[in-house]
């Protein structure tokens, strides 16, 4: 919407500097806009235009085929947080709330940080094979976490949060 409203801004003030332009008494100079200047600019315009629209879209594409996937998982909420040392931390995150998805991952061992649609389709996959329910017991619940994300088990500190769909939520921690 913001960008629309832009897009229109531009169009008036555009058409009222070259309506406004004109208007010099008679003498022209090779500085005005001629006809093939403006209409060069207007498919510039419209370029711009339609490959904001297009992102746009996309964006919303993405967010909806975040939003299913995330309603065929058991979790609402998955946060994951393990240290094992100076510069040497694995943080991995989706969350769904509110009818908006947020993924952020950040992984200092390999070097990538990510965040959007990147980072949830890097987290995604591996939570999907997670079978941790409300009952499983802290040490199960790590070991799977570990095993599934592909992390050493030599960890400082390790932080395991999860809710679930129905609002039940639970933290598992751990230190070495």
């Amino acid at each position: 919407m913001k960008r629309m409203m832009v897009f229109i801004s531009t169009a008036i003030l555009t058409l009222t500097l070259v309506a406004c332009g004109g208007n010099d008494g008679g003498n022209t100079t090779s500085d005005e806009p001629n006809d093939e200047n403006m209409t060069e600019k207007s498919n510039q315009e419209n370029d711009d235009t339609n490959a904001t629209d297009d992102e746009s879209e996309n964006s919303e594409t993405d967010l909806n085929d975040m939003k299913a996937k995330m309603d065929e998982l058991d979790y609402s909420d998955f946060e994951l947080g393990v240290d094992y040392g100076p510069d040497q931390e694995y943080e991995a995150e989706i969350e769904q709330k509110e009818g908006n998805v947020k993924a952020d991952l950040e992984d200092e061992i390999n070097g990538e940080d990510l965040n959007g649609q990147e980072a949830f389709d890097k987290i995604y996959p591996l939570v999907e094979q997670l079978t941790i329910s409300k009952d499983t017991e802290k040490e199960d619940a790590i070991a799977e976490v570990l095993k599934v994300f592909d992390l050493d088990d030599d960890y400082r500190k390790i932080e395991l949060e999860i809710t679930f769909s129905d609002g039940v939520k639970m933290e598992f921690e751990d230190r070495k």
